[in-house]
């Protein structure tokens, strides 16, 4: 006699617990990275707005000098302001109290304008810019992202029920089975080995049958990651070239414009041409981080000499280490091996850009040396050294250090750099002594091992 069993009630499945552990993280990440962009899109459409009210604004006050008469006034500021869409009104405020208002006839709605004053030689002026068009455009921005968002939740629990139904349905099928069968046994009181017999031969086929749809769901689920990590890619690169494109606009405006003879308008396209760069560079870091994360960067290894890395960073870096008077040293050069150059280069790039940027009027020495089967990179310099707090999240996002540009987006793309090369990255330092940022790449050094010389000793970057 078999004893017979019951399958123990349950709320959830642990399948169907393992398949929703599976799936979330994928679909959290991707709509926390579209929440991301969406926001940066937002931001960036209304800081379009408000440059460009500016920069009319700033055009229109050059147009008025002291000698100007009332009329003449009037004339250039209204010539002026037929060529300046979508700004619809000025108004100046004279130095004795009196107004001179001009409108070029273009609507205005209520709650939807931007007001902008600057400083002419006749008194303030102000304009009055219609911002009809940036509320359109934060309205599509914004529905474009719950879009995505839907669409993520849509896949999300499509492949979640596909993958459910097709393995944990079919386990909970075998259970039953084998339930119902060992109840059957029992009550007919069978024990003979040939009855045993056809029912395991059942179930093995049932199981190999179950093997199969899992491999064949397997299959598919990668099918729809790969598919989705391209969806992924093209998305970003689109949206990418969508905020790079008024960028780019934006900053051929500002840098073909005359400085002209007034301080102040000096002081504020120095300052619009600081902000352009900084989100272009805040876009590249963003960008090369959801890259990184959306797993749409391949290594492609090959042999390579660290001289020809060195020497494609010596240019790249020649106008900073020479603009904060850095003298770095390489050392190295001749070691051979073997690992994706383009990735690599762009390690080296990152590490010795953060140690120019700590270490003014300093030294930085970088230097590739043979650990066995695996190489290392070092990039030490004199400066100012971290304190041990800030050495504990030193390569997360957005972490900024004292006296550094930016946005804290190098290091963090140097640590994804270095784990998509199958490396480890690290740091020693102490306040006032300067920092050792280290790599270790196992198994990407050329030919026999050799005895490692010591390639820091004889010149210390401290």
């Amino acid at each position: 006699m078999i004893a017979s069993t019951t399958l123990p009630g349950r709320s959830l499945p642990p399948s169907e617990r393992r398949v929703r552990k599976g799936l979330l993280p994928m679909a959290a990440v991707a709509l926390a990275l579209t929440g991301t962009l969406g926001v940066m899109h937002l931001r960036g459409i209304t800081l379009e707005a408000r440059n460009v009210a500016r920069i009319q604004a700033v055009r229109l006050a050059g147009v008025v000098t002291p000698t100007m008469g009332d009329d003449a006034a009037r004339d250039a500021l209204s010539r002026t302001l037929s060529r300046s869409s979508p700004t619809g009104r000025v108004i100046l405020h004279r130095n004795e109290g009196t107004q001179m208002l001009l409108d070029s006839g273009r609507p205005l709605r209520d709650g939807h304008q931007l007001r902008v004053t600057v400083a002419t030689p006749l008194g303030e002026l102000e304009t009055i810019s219609d911002t009809s068009a940036l509320r359109e455009r934060r309205l599509a921005g914004t529905l474009m992202v719950l879009l995505l968002g839907a669409g993520i939740v849509a896949v999300y629990i499509a492949s979640k029920r596909l993958m459910e139904r097709e393995l944990v349905d079919g386990v909970d099928a075998i259970k039953a089975r084998i339930d119902t069968d060992l109840r059957a046994r029992t009550d007919r009181g069978l024990g003979d080995t040939e009855s045993l017999e056809i029912a395991v031969s059942r179930l093995l086929g049932e199981l190999r049958e179950l093997r199969a749809r899992h491999d064949a769901a397997l299959a598919d689920a990668f099918r729809q990651r790969m598919q989705e990590m391209a969806r992924q890619t093209r998305f970003i690169e689109q949206l990418g070239d969508h905020f790079r494109q008024p960028l780019q606009a934006l900053s051929l405006f500002v840098g073909g414009m005359q400085p002209g003879d007034d301080l102040r308008q000096r002081a504020v396209q120095g300052q619009m041409r600081t902000n352009v760069t900084r989100l272009n560079e805040l876009l590249d870091g963003l960008l090369d981080l959801a890259r990184f994360d959306a797993g749409a960067i391949e290594p492609t290894s090959s042999e390579v000499i660290a001289a020809d890395l060195f020497v494609r960073e010596r240019d790249a870096i020649a106008n900073d280490a020479e603009r904060l008077s850095v003298n770095i040293h390489w050392r190295g050069g001749r070691l051979a091996m073997r690992s994706d150059p383009n990735l690599l280069s762009e390690l080296i790039h990152r590490l010795v850009a953060n140690a120019v940027i700590s270490t003014p009027h300093g030294r930085v020495l970088v230097a590739m040396r043979r650990h066995g089967s695996a190489v290392r990179l070092e990039v030490r310099d004199n400066g100012m050294g971290l304190e041990p707090r800030q050495q504990e999240r030193l390569f997360d996002d957005f972490t900024r250090l004292p006296g550094h540009p930016g946005y804290g987006l190098g290091l963090a793309v140097a640590r994804r750099i270095a784990d998509l090369l199958g490396g480890t990255i690290g740091v020693r330092s102490s306040p006032g002594r300067g920092s050792l940022f280290w790599v270790q790449l196992e198994g990407a050094a050329v030919g026999p091992a050799v005895r490692p010389a010591s390639l820091l000793s004889h010149h210390p970057a401290h």
